[in-house]
């Protein structure tokens, strides 16, 4: 069962801070995308190692920060200071299997999921569900039609085939994103680009480099360029 596969995945937080540029850029996005604005109730899931919403804690009124990870939640715990410990829950759930009591979101942050998560457009569904009128989703994906996206998919399959990988990812297109979202009472207020893999050269950079590198092609959320060529799309949506 994939949701097992994902579990397991996620439980070496290793494999998520390995690469931790990309958890810097994605974090500097929502940054971005927050701005000055202050949300009363916010949803963070996954919320992985806690690294791209607990930076902005004295934005919200209360943040839930879920995940399935037991592993994450744990590191998810320190990011929180004893000053802000009092608005944040914490829940060690899988989505699809949580009731959330009716409870909606003035903000909700989907960020590394639909590339794992079980069935990518009943996912969507119910996250959006999840967001009030007037509130705001941040999604993230990969373009699966990207030329990119394509090589990324391609070089995972040689892994797989000659077994260092056996992990696989969903291939989600964006295009189905975009028209799923938008035909639910959401519109695209601002997106980001970039591509996060160095493919086999990863290892050959230090996180710095490659921040560094990503930044100087690709820019920032305020700033950013060569925006066609980016295959990981962080979306900020608002519901009408």
């Amino acid at each position: 069962m994939k949701t097992n596969e994902v579990k397991a995945f996620f439980e070496r937080t290793d494999v998520y801070l390995t690469y931790n540029y990309n958890l810097r850029i994605r974090a500097e996005t929502i940054g971005a995308f927050i701005g000055d604005e202050r949300f009363d109730s916010v949803l963070d899931m996954p919320c992985g190692t806690g690294d791209i919403s607990a930076p902005f804690i004295s934005s919200f009124g209360h943040l839930t920060m879920m995940d399935f990870s037991e592993n994450m939640i744990a590191t998810a715990r320190t990011r929180i200071d004893n000053d802000h410990a009092n608005k944040v829950d914490f829940v060690n759930a899988d989505f699809y299997g949580h009731d959330f009591m009716r409870k909606h979101f003035d903000l909700v942050m989907n960020i590394g999921i639909l590339a794992h998560i079980e069935d990518p457009m009943r996912f969507l569904d119910e996250t959006m569900s999840l967001v009030k009128p007037g509130g705001k989703l941040i999604l993230q994906n990969t373009d699966s039609d990207h030329w990119f996206a394509k090589l990324i998919h391609t070089y995972l399959g040689f892994r797989r085939l000659v077994g260092k990988d056996k992990y696989k990812l969903n291939k989600v297109r964006e295009r189905d994103v975009l028209n799923k979202i938008t035909s639910n009472g959401f519109y695209l207020q601002q997106s980001f680009r970039y591509n996060q893999s160095f493919l086999g050269f990863s290892r050959l950079f230090s996180n710095d480099l490659k921040y560094k590198l990503t930044r100087k092609y690709f820019g920032f959320a305020a700033t950013p360029k060569n925006q066609r060529r980016g295959s990981d799309v962080t979306y900020l949506f608002v519901k009408r």
